[in-house]
């Protein structure tokens, strides 16, 4: 098919944001302490966790807007989402690096614990009981892959115009069954950690980018451009950290949080280029969040909690692990993960290409798009 767009082409902001995201998940896992005897070691634990939360969950806001977007292109340009060239470029892209990690893991002795590796590998491990620190971290990923698998599908057969009011409706359910679920369920896994509990933070961001590319665009755009909104969405993410550190009501927390992270992520994306959020296009910071993948993989390796005794010994022992989790990273980017991305992105225009007729589904996604 000629013409085909490859919907892969980055948005550099996000970049910027990638990198903020786990530069906050680095400082959460390089300062979680061993020893809690004091107030104040559990207290700067409580803080290092809200802070690793707080990075996961701008990197969900940053998954919900970047992939509804991307999808969004491909529809307008190509007249449809090729389902098979998306799994595609998400299978290039995540696998690899996945399974070189737990690969590493297996060859270095790591005592793992039944079905542990078994749930990481098949992006289960938020629904898995027994796991090491050293997966644990595979449960922000396998929810991404979860909410990766559906949402493509779903504007795909159900046109962008369904697809929206089913957001709606999910984030409607996931807003009634988080509270319930917190008071009536106690499954052996953090409960946050569960994707039917964690829909609202994908979701948010993806109706923020169906509503940038509908025709109320220009006025949306005008009000997150606005300074005065940029300072009410941080001061209102700084009010909602601060209560969420109090330990208080965790379901509206979550909620707030995955309503505003979208909303400050469009703002900084239409102030970029402007005094102040230039930062995010900085060369370092873009290629920071280029490896922030890798990064996110690896840093469980370095950066392993609960060994440090104190504030000072973990600030010790920061730099040195930051140092060696980069090393790692930026090999893994440059001698694998591109050219796995690349590969993909080819498979991809190949199906693209050679998918034949669009399914009816596709052809009305089309329409709705319009």
């Amino acid at each position: 098919m000629a013409g085909i767009v490859d919907p892969s082409e980055r948005i550099p902001a996000l970049d910027g944001l990638r990198a903020i995201a786990i530069a906050l998940v680095m400082l959460s896992h390089g300062f979680i302490l061993s020893d809690v005897s004091t107030k104040e070691h559990r207290a700067i634990n409580y803080v290092a966790g809200q802070l690793g939360g707080l990075g996961v969950a701008l990197f969900f806001a940053i998954s919900g807007y970047l992939i509804t977007t991307l999808l969004l292109r491909e529809i307008e340009a190509n007249g449809r989402i090729s389902l098979k060239g998306f799994y595609l470029r998400r299978a290039f892209r995540i696998l690899p690096p996945a399974y070189l990690y737990l690969a590493v893991m297996v060859m270095a002795g790591v005592a793992l614990h039944p079905g542990e590796l078994t749930s990481a590998a098949f992006f289960f491990s938020n629904y898995w009981q027994e796991r090491s620190w050293f997966t644990q971290h595979f449960w922000s990923l396998s929810m991404e892959e979860h909410f990766y698998l559906w949402w493509p599908a779903a504007l795909a057969f159900l046109g962008v115009r369904r697809a929206t009011i089913a957001a709606c409706l999910t984030i409607g359910a996931t807003m009634l069954w988080r509270p319930w679920s917190l008071s009536h369920i106690n499954w052996p896994f953090p409960a946050l950690q569960r994707t039917d509990m964690r829909l609202d933070a994908f979701l948010f961001a993806g109706l923020l980018a169906i509503l940038l590319r509908s025709d109320y665009a220009p006025q949306l755009m005008a009000v997150l451009g606005s300074s005065r909104m940029r300072v009410a969405l941080v001061s209102s993410l700084v009010t909602v950290t601060g209560i969420t550190l109090m330990g208080s009501i965790p379901a509206t927390g979550t909620l707030l949080q995955s309503l505003i992270l979208p909303l400050l992520l469009g703002s900084m994306v239409f102030a970029a280029g402007r005094p102040g959020f230039r930062v995010l296009e900085s060369a370092p910071l873009r290629w920071m969040g280029k490896i922030s993948y890798g990064l996110y993989l690896w840093q469980q390796l370095f950066l392993v909690g609960h060994t440090a005794t104190s504030f000072g010994i973990a600030l010790q022992w920061f730099l040195p692990r930051v140092l060696a989790t980069f090393g790692v990273a930026v090999l893994s980017y440059y001698a694998m993960e591109r050219f796995a991305l690349n590969y993909g992105r080819m498979l991809s225009r190949r199906a693209g290409r050679w998918g034949g007729e669009p399914p009816g589904a596709y052809v009305r996604a089309a329409r709705a798009a319009r």
